[in-house]
């Protein structure tokens, strides 16, 4: 028996997990203070999204337990309180189960009961009521009177629709029945007092006695429902009126509500007849006020009727009329469509911002489906795009965007005009779109764009490239932007498209790299065989920046400044053109001559602090011989040969070896090498070598100026190296002594010398390799020097016919 009970709980759990789930499984929600949206009545509204299709939605949630069970109703409310409570609920959602009209909120899900008696069902997704926006000081003054006018004719539309279709009174028309969404268009709900239009049946009479919520709000409530509890369609009108007057007042307080606080029907009376005069109405802007008098009739019989409010004087203004035929236009014909589109720029600008935003952009964006209007409807789109930020841009325009950027090619061929729309507004849509987005839905129509066979497309995509260059990167930009404008600049026939595709080249020259520009900028420019003014002065636009920004000084005098020379003497240059192009070379030119004096100063710096004196060797050789010879200058150096003087401080041993005194303060370290055939062997032939060639023998030679030790020379089969030297002036035939003993002698210069042999030379003079600087025994660094150019030739190894070559000079 007890398993048997046990599995009828489970039974009954599961349907009740069944019937809550049908809401709570199929929709995403959060039921917390935080996720609270607002209120109407007692509802409670929370955002909700449909989970198989994120539609977007709203639940509307009561809890019973929480109503009922806490606070002073617990104490008040009987239990008929709370079930005239739970029938006017339900009867609310019933209701709108059964209503279907554009003004009327649309109910998704119908109620449900959960286990926690928890009343909920879903509907069309709400921003707030008109009760909580007029409560809220800073949502109440950014309501705008254009809104309001719209709120009440929808309203109106929406009563008359109930009236005259659904034969039903609303009966309870206030802030808190009216629902807006997020395109500012005011929905009827609250209709748990709609009663059917019967006018021999007299309503629920009003209690003042009675908690507020089980019957309806008698501030707004009409005259014959409070003092003769009948409930007639121009109750509404009434209740209309009174609706009307609190959008206006701070609070969105009705003027009837001093009198329906209190049951004192003799105040309600008197306040009634005062109600035309008051200021509550007197002070309703433009023609309203007279319309609210109207309506606010004590007698139903004499009110304004609904169709009267709608064509009255407070709905006759343009931008009314404009979002009215707005809302419409998808009905109307091709040429009417067109034409109205076309005159819509102009009054765009007087529309308030909110009202472009959530009534006129939805409008348009409807209307993307017509193709033969995109290029009418994207100028407005964007218009008000402008205002938006990025997060209502992405929510509200791109979504239905979406499908145009897809449809890039279809409407490249068949729309251009609308592609130069697009185009001229990329800066925009950068800003506005998330850049992933931007560059794979926006850029691909601009680079098809550049390439259009249409010029308008092609100029209206290179006058805006720049603009949004930035946001590519640079891979692409080198392998797709870059090619594509030098095909246009390259190919195009027409002299403004060429111009415009120099200045789009010049828009990006910052975002290139160095090596891209030499490669395939310059190139290209100088390629051009244009000569025409404009196309000049475009490429010495770009001439300038290229030559300040990116090149050397050597490419700009090398690469620029030739070309620009060569184009200044154009006999079709203006006199202006002439003074910018001089302006421009002046320019290069000081940045050149700047540069390079800088470089040279900069090299003069470090041969000083490297002690180098140009020549050194020379210089320390001259000082040398002057100090031997007792010559101070040129002229007497050259007396002294020429006259064969001998020299007054010097030895005659000196003279023959004038660099044995060098100092080795010099420290310098060579090395080179000559070929020279040995004495008495030019008559023996080399049986391995060319008949002409002579046997000859390598000598190498290594300076030490530096060193301390003497000078010696180490002698092979051909003599002493003393035998190599240059004889002092006269020349003398002979060859040198053989013996080193003279030149070991000398302790200022040391040779090492050893014999190497080489393949036979016709005893010319090379330079080998130096050695790199060492340190020498005293501390001191031998200098390396440059290399020298030492090519001389002599006979049977005498050095007679040297001349005056010294090579260690």
């Amino acid at each position: 028996m007890e398993t048997y009970i046990n599995k009828l709980r489970g039974l009954a759990t599961a349907a009740a997990v069944a019937v809550q789930g049908k809401i709570e499984g199929g929709y995403s929600f959060t039921l917390s203070p935080a996720a609270i949206r607002g209120y109407s009545g007692l509802w409670t509204l929370y955002n909700a999204t449909k989970k198989s299709s994120n539609q977007q939605a709203t639940l509307w949630v009561f809890d019973k337990r929480q109503f009922f069970e806490t606070g002073l109703n617990r104490q008040l409310l009987t239990a008929q309180n709370k079930q005239q409570i739970s029938t006017m609920l339900a009867n609310q959602v019933s209701q709108l189960s059964r209503l279907r009209h554009p003004a009327i909120l649309q109910i998704i899900e119908p109620l449900e009961e959960t286990r926690s008696e928890q009343l909920i069902f879903v509907t069309e997704r709400i921003e707030y009521s008109l009760n909580d926006l007029l409560a809220d000081p800073q949502q109440a003054r950014e309501l705008d009177e254009l809104e309001i006018q719209e709120g009440l004719m929808q309203v109106a539309k929406g009563l008359q629709f109930l009236h005259s279709t659904a034969k039903l009174v609303h009966g309870n028309l206030e802030p808190s029945s009216i629902l807006i969404n997020a395109k500012s268009e005011w929905k009827i709900g609250g209709f748990g007092f709609a009663t059917p239009i019967q006018t021999s049946r007299a309503a629920q009479q009003l209690e003042y006695h009675m908690p507020k919520y089980t019957q309806p709000a008698a501030d707004f409530a009409a005259p014959e429902y409070v003092l003769d509890s009948r409930m007639v369609p121009a109750s509404d009108v009434f209740a209309l009126g009174c609706l009307a007057a609190a959008a206006h007042s701070p609070g969105g307080q009705s003027p009837m509500h001093a009198a329906a606080s209190s049951n004192d029907l003799g105040a309600y009376r008197r306040l009634l007849a005062q109600l035309p005069k008051s200021s509550a109405i007197s002070s309703l802007p433009g023609s309203l006020s007279a319309v609210a008098k109207q309506m606010l009739e004590p007698s139903y019989e004499q009110r304004m009727t609904l169709a009267q409010f709608q064509s009255s004087a407070y709905f006759d203004n343009v931008l009314s009329a404009t979002l009215r035929y707005l809302a419409a236009l998808i009905e109307q014909p091709g040429d009417q469509k067109i034409a109205f589109l076309r005159g819509l720029p102009q009054m765009l600008p007087k529309f308030p911002v909110r009202v472009l935003k959530r009534q006129v952009l939805p409008h348009l964006l409807k209307l993307l489906s017509d193709r033969n209007a995109l290029r009418f409807l994207l100028p407005n789109i964007f218009h008000i795009v402008d205002k938006l930020n990025q997060a209502e841009f992405v929510s509200l325009a791109l979504p239905e965007l979406k499908p145009i950027f897809a449809a890039n090619e279809q409407i490249q061929q068949q729309q251009p005009q609308a592609v130069v729309v697009i185009v001229s507004k990329l800066e925009l849509l950068k800003g506005k779109m998330p850049t992933q987005d931007f560059q794979s839905m926006v850029m691909p129509m601009c680079y098809a764009a550049l390439t259009s066979t249409v010029p308008q497309v092609q100029d209206s995509a290179l006058q805006h490239v720049p603009a949004v260059a930035k946001s590519v990167s640079s891979s692409e930009l080198r392998e797709q932007l870059l090619p594509r404008l030098q095909h246009v600049y390259a190919k195009s026939s027409i002299l403004s498209i060429k111009i415009r595709a120099i200045k789009c080249l010049h828009g990006i020259l910052g975002l290139l790299d160095k090596q891209t520009i030499i490669s395939k900028v310059m190139p290209l420019l100088k390629r051009t065989k244009s000569r025409d003014p404009a196309v000049v002065m475009a490429i010495l636009d770009m001439y300038e920046e290229i030559g300040l920004s990116f090149l050397d000084r050597k490419q700009v005098a090398m690469e620029i400044l030739p070309i620009l020379w060569t184009q200044i003497i154009d006999d079709r240059l203006r006199l202006p053109q002439f003074e910018r192009f001089s302006q421009v070379i002046a320019k290069l030119q000081s940045r050149v001559e700047t540069e390079h004096r800088r470089h040279l100063e900069q090299v003069q710096r470090m041969d000083e602090q490297a002690g180098r004196f140009v020549p050194p060797i020379m210089e320390h050789a001259e000082s040398t011989f002057a100090q031997q010879t007792g010559s101070t200058t040129d002229d007497d150096l050259f007396a002294s040969l020429v006259n064969k003087n001998v020299p007054t401080n010097g030895s005659a041993a000196a003279m023959q070896n004038p660099l044995a005194n060098l100092a080795p303060a010099s420290n310098l370290a060579l090395e080179w090498e000559w070929d020279a055939p040995a004495p008495g062997m030019q008559s023996r032939p080399d049986t391995n070598a060319h008949p002409k060639s002579t046997a000859a023998r390598r000598v190498s030679v290594e300076v030490d100026f530096a060193s301390n030790d003497g000078m010696s020379d180490t002698a092979d089969d051909f003599g002493s190296f003393a035998s190599f030297l240059p004889p002092p002036p006269p020349p003398s035939s002979s060859s040198l002594p053989a013996s080193s003993k003279s030149v070991a002698a000398k302790p200022a210069l040391q040779l090492n010398m050893a014999p190497k042999p080489v393949p036979q030379n016709n005893g010319s003079l090379k330079p080998r390799s130096y050695q790199p600087p060492k340190t020498t025994k005293f501390g001191a660094t031998k200098v390396a020097t440059s290399p020298l150019n030492l090519s001389q030739k002599h006979a049977g190894g005498k050095a007679a016919d040297l001349g005056d070559f010294d090579p260690f000079a």
